[in-house]
């Protein structure tokens, strides 16, 4: 497995830490060998980890707004036709940040990440190891009425910094009918498995974005479409009609400028490419031996 981690002099320590049994490798002074390495028993190298900035990307460039997919046209997601703009990120009129990132994945499948997004919360070294170190914690709140996947109205409340400084966020999954998919698309031959939510922050009490990540079927493997619309549902964590009436106040564009960094998009479209290209390589082995 080869992993991608950022801020070299961080993840050399919390990787050790996290990992005991990592080795340093010659990858400091030699390309071709890893940073650091997890070796088996049998001395099969079983994690393979690089360090540093990685090569810049079509990730980290703005898209033009009019590309955005609208949250009204969520099922345009379903459609394995290229969208306009499929890697990016830019600022709509209303203040909204958007992000899209498309990772392709050729050896996961729909119920790899369905048990994924069950198994990894329930211990918090099992989020670390996926993104390591911007990935610092975790835990989970099971779901009030189970539903047909099992991560369908669990609560996440992952610790975590996508480069701009550490945030205690909160993500509220849900079914994709719920946040506005025609269909579940638990029978669309196109369609892997869907997880969607509601992210918000743990520390201001506050809901603020929908999160859309569709993995469509690709061959062996799936295409992932990551989309964002940072602070388009701006709503504290009050209780029903008090809640409601306190979001319609708070959603203004103003109120979105301040709140959110003004550089979290293309820090978000950066931290999002590198966890699921990491997942994509660690997925399959821990899903065929920790299952």
């Amino acid at each position: 497995m080869k992993l991608l981690c950022h801020r070299r002099s961080i993840s050399l320590g919390l990787l050790s830490l996290f990992l005991p049994t990592l080795a340093f490798g010659a990858g400091l002074s030699d390309p071709d060998d890893p940073d650091l390495w997890l070796k088996d028993f049998t001395g099969q190298t079983r994690l393979w980890v690089e360090v540093g900035q990685p090569e810049e990307k079509p990730i980290t460039k703005a898209c033009q707004k009019a590309d955005a997919v609208r949250r009204d046209d969520l099922d345009r997601l379903l459609d394995p036709a290229a969208l306009p703009a499929e890697n990016g990120w830019c600022v709509l009129p209303d203040g909204v940040q958007y992000v899209a990132i498309r990772t392709p994945m050729p050896d996961v499948t729909g119920p790899m990440v369905d048990w994924w997004f069950d198994w990894h919360p329930r211990d918090p070294l099992r989020y670390r190891i996926w993104h390591p170190p911007a990935h610092i914690d975790n835990r989970v709140e099971p779901p009030a009425i189970p539903g047909a996947k099992a991560h369908w109205g669990t609560v996440h409340h992952p610790v975590e910094d996508v480069g701009t400084g550490v945030v205690h966020a909160r993500i509220a999954f849900q079914p994709p009918t719920a946040m506005g998919f025609s269909t579940d698309a638990l029978d669309d031959p196109r369609v892997a498995t869907i997880v969607c939510g509601w992210a918000g922050d743990d520390t201001r009490h506050v809901r603020h974005t929908p999160m859309v990540h569709v993995f469509l079927r690709d061959g062996d493997g799936v295409v992932l479409r990551s989309v964002f619309w940072l602070g388009a549902v701006l709503r504290p964590d009050l209780p029903g009609a008090l809640g409601d009436a306190a979001g319609k106040l708070v959603n203004r564009p103003w109120v979105r400028r301040r709140m959110l960094p003004a550089d979290i998009a293309p820090g978000l479209a950066r931290h999002c490419a590198e966890e699921y290209a990491n997942l994509a390589t660690l997925l399959p082995e821990l899903y065929a031996t920790q299952r």
